[in-house]
């Protein structure tokens, strides 16, 4: 059982750095399915977070000073 934990660890490092670091120096095919490989991970992993509803506080700012100058012109 020890000895599996090792392999699965070994296994699971090697993955990591596969996915991290692959394509800075490994060779072109296995670069290309690394770089793939981590911009989907990194697709999925966004998946998962909430969308944030962030807002411009600009806008508003905007918003008053067009109100403003609509009520200086007359309009």
């Amino acid at each position: 059982m020890r000895l599996l934990k090792s392999w699965l660890t070994i296994a699971f490092v090697l993955g990591l750095i596969f996915i991290g670091i692959g394509d800075t120096f490994l060779p072109e095919p296995l670069s290309n399915v690394s770089k793939n490989t981590r911009t989907r991970v990194n697709q999925m992993l966004l998946k998962l977070t909430p969308n944030p509803q962030i807002r411009n506080p600009n806008d508003s700012l905007s918003e008053q000073v067009e109100e403003a100058e609509k009520k200086a012109t007359g309009n």
